[in-house]
């Protein structure tokens, strides 16, 4: 049974990663595994895990479920913030994520060779030694689950894979010459190309830093190529923001995914600090710390945003993914900006073939002007087009779910919630709470999470959810719909004197009755 990056054994008693190595568990382990696997996707409380895996000891406490889920996360290269394999439910227990994959051909992200020249250099030890030290370091820098495979040299050996490097090989006096291509396998394209020269004697290693370098060199460019828009845009493609998010996602090796972006768009500034796609690109990482940190200051990223959007907006009219991104940050960051915003995205969308972008944008500066129902429209529009399931369409359904909060549409809203949360089970624990109805017995694994969250981080999460939906809709009583599930549900299960102040004017007049 296949999971990700991972081939289980059927008593779960092992498990082989893409790279040969081998994750061995415990019985206990072995035993949790197989009960949470047999229930994908459902909560199993922790008395469950405790009968399965305690084994006749009567003083095993629910707490050393915990314990055991952290050790399997652990050997499963897992996190509890950013899960892939188990989830939490606050105050239930765990539920087991992972869709099973039961082709293994389908996990090969990297195919590098077969190495094409005289087979007698195919199999020459300095030869294989440098293939073996290239997928080595690329196994390095991607996350395990994007698998690397170095093909034996032999006819006919394939992979299915996003990306291949090719290799031609010839020799001369000099050594052996080595061309290096990186491809993509979608266009043909040829991302990347590098020449090295094996010496006879190579006793300074300098083939295995070739390798560690052109290691580098590939995912920077598999990074480029995700995250870059070219001058034209299909109808289904997704924002700049959105392409820098899922880019990062695949290829980051921590939870912290935006840095990912971070550093590769500084290589980028560093190369062309002028060109304005990257200064544009500079703005929407920017922003996505806005979305994802709660510890970003507004304050200080939103004039770097602005000055950004301004140095990029001669050169990007030309571009309706350039001019889309520019009217999506200008009305982000301040209202001062919506005609101007307005007038590009209207302009993106008459002029190219960026449908389900310009419905994204189009939704939210109608949102900005209070024009509700035509911004669900829009992104109604938008969701139907984006791929299924892409953070694209959980974007476009978060931003749908919400503005029916503002219309005070409970039904609609509550329809829309059940879609959002199947399509992605996680937003569930992200957005549930603020998308509760002020009206319904608010459910346990939610009742748990707002039980939960220590006074700070409540804080933080409601002028977070302000910041990012509430503020951007111009009518008061609008904005005090958004607010009002959520303050009713504190209300019932916590203090609400220590809300912080942009919020606390939601509550004033009583919640649920002037609310």
């Amino acid at each position: 049974m296949r999971f990700g990056n991972l081939m289980f054994d059927p008593m779960f008693r092992y498990a082989s990663r893409n790279d040969g190595k081998t994750i061995h568990f415990t019985p206990v382990e072995s035993a949790a595994l197989s009960l949470l696997t047999a229930h994908a996707g459902q909560i199993l409380p922790r008395h469950r895990l405790l009968d399965a895996t305690q084994r006749g000891e009567v003083d095993a406490l629910e707490r050393s479920v915990d314990l055991l889920v952290n050790r399997l996360r652990t050997k499963l290269g897992d996190s509890a913030r950013t899960p892939r394999f188990i989830a939490t439910s606050y105050g239930e227990g765990y539920s087991w994520i992972a869709a099973s994959a039961p082709e293994p051909g389908e996990d090969v992200y990297v195919a590098i060779g077969p190495a094409a020249g005289p087979e007698a250099l195919r199999i020459e030890p300095r030869v294989r030694a440098f293939l073996d030290d290239l997928a080595d370091a690329l196994r390095a820098r991607l996350p395990s689950e994007r698998g690397v495979r170095l093909l034996a040299p032999k006819a006919g050996e394939g992979a299915d894979a996003p990306y291949r490097v090719e290799v031609g090989l010839r020799q001369d006096a000099a050594g052996v010459h080595c061309a290096v291509v990186l491809r993509a396998a979608s266009s043909g394209a040829a991302l990347r190309a590098e020449r090295w020269t094996i010496a006879p004697d190579d006793l300074a290693g300098a083939a295995r830093t070739a390798a560690t370098a052109f290691a580098a060199a590939i995912k920077s460019e598999i990074w480029r190529h995700l995250a870059t828009a070219g001058g034209l845009a299909g109808p289904t493609d997704e924002p700049i923001e959105l392409r820098l998010h899922r880019a990062a996602v695949l290829l980051s090796r921590t939870p912290q995914t935006w840095l990912e972006s971070e550093a590769e768009l500084q290589k980028l500034r560093a190369e062309d600090p002028d060109d304005p796609q990257t200064a544009l690109m500079w703005a929407s990482h920017l922003y996505a710390r806005l979305v994802l940190d709660l510890a970003s200051d507004p304050a200080q990223l939103e004039p770097q945003i602005e000055a950004l959007v301004f140095q990029a907006l001669p050169h990007a009219r030309g571009n309706p993914m350039l001019a889309l991104a520019a009217a999506k940050l200008l009305c982000f960051v301040s209202r001062d900006h919506l005609e101007l915003a307005e007038a590009l995205a209207e302009d993106a969308f008459a002029q190219s073939t960026a449908f389900a972008s310009a419905f994204a944008v189009l939704g939210q500066l109608r949102l900005n002007r209070g024009r509700l129902p035509e911004a669900i429209d829009y992104f109604d529009q938008g969701i139907e087009l984006a791929e299924p399931g892409s953070e694209f369409q959980v974007f476009l359904m978060v931003l749908k779910c919400t503005t029916l909060l503002a219309l005070d549409d409970r039904q609609a809203c509550l329809a829309a919630c059940e879609t959002l949360y199947r399509t992605k089970p996680l937003t569930r624990m992200q957005m549930g709470l603020f998308l509760t109805s002020p009206d319904e017995v608010l459910p346990d694994d939610l009742r748990q999470i707002l039980l939960s969250l220590d006074a700070g981080l409540l804080r933080r999460l409601l002028l977070h959810f302000d910041y990012l939906f509430v503020r951007r809709v111009p009518d008061a009583a609008g904005r005090k719909n958004m607010f009002r599930g959520v303050l009713t549900q504190l209300a019932q299960h916590r203090p609400l004197d220590d809300l912080p102040a942009p919020v606390r004017v939601y509550a004033e007049g009583g919640v649920g009755e002037g609310l």
